[in-house]
């Protein structure tokens, strides 16, 4: 059965979808051993398209199914958690850039890659995930990209974290995660078990103590990322 290689952990999956198959396979690695398996029953993909919300196919149910059971694994034992954002690495670090649907995610890491051209490497444009491995806290690229499909297999340490809003006229503020707490919580899975849960607060406090969170706001102008660009660097200058 197939093995593949997601945030630095060998995973066994077989899902029955050739369009998933297609979809992880930049991640499969030749290797014999895995460090856990994800499995996605028949009758899970019916229970799940019968109890959504939305109008969903046995694609969309088993991709979406594969996702959570990895997101969750990991949080539970590998000291990482699924962040909803547009992701991508300029000189080898990683940017963050988190909002509710529809506020300009993607639109802005766009002007990132005006700005910065072939330095700029997209992560991933939805679905990233964030792993502590060896004291540092990496985001690292996943098969779910997102409607843009926008995405590499690479990951980096993360340099910065923006919560995007809209606004007339650009600025970075840096914040606490205690001001935006609400909207941080939002870009995650919240679990509903106690153990879990306290896993996910403990790691996000961890993470935000050690990597600058910025209230983003900002327009369509590429001076928008050049100012969270600049609001990261005067924190970490380059030497």
């Amino acid at each position: 059965m197939p093995i593949y290689n997601i945030a630095d952990l060998n995973i066994l999956i077989n899902p029955s979808s050739e369009e998933i198959k297609k979809r992880i396979s930049p991640y499969i690695v030749n290797s014999a051993s895995f460090d856990f398996e994800v499995k996605v029953s028949h009758s899970d993909i019916a229970d799940y398209i019968a109890n959504s919300k939305e109008n969903c196919n046995s694609f969309m149910a088993e991709s979406t199914l594969i996702l959570t059971q990895i997101c969750n694994r990991i949080l539970e034992n590998y000291n990482g958690f699924f962040f909803h954002s547009s992701s991508l690495m300029l000189d080898n670090e990683g940017y963050l850039f988190t909002a509710v649907s529809g506020t300009g995610k993607s639109t802005h890491t766009a002007l990132w890659r005006k700005l910065f051209k072939d330095k700029v490497v997209m992560i991933n444009d939805d679905k990233p995930i964030i792993r502590k491995k060896d004291g540092v806290f990496y985001v690292y690229g996943t098969p779910w990209m997102g409607k843009s499909d926008i995405g590499n297999n690479v990951k980096a340490p993360v340099k910065a974290v923006y919560i995007l809003q809209r606004g007339e006229k650009n600025s970075a503020v840096r914040v606490k995660i205690g001001a935006v707490f609400k909207n941080i919580l939002e870009a995650t899975v919240v679990p509903t078990d106690r153990r879990n849960m306290e896993n996910l607060l403990a790691l996000l406090d961890e993470f935000f103590s050690s990597v600058p969170l910025f209230l983003l706001t900002c327009n369509m102008d590429i001076e928008a990322a050049q100012v969270a660009y600049n609001a990261a660097e005067n924190i970490f200058p380059k030497i």
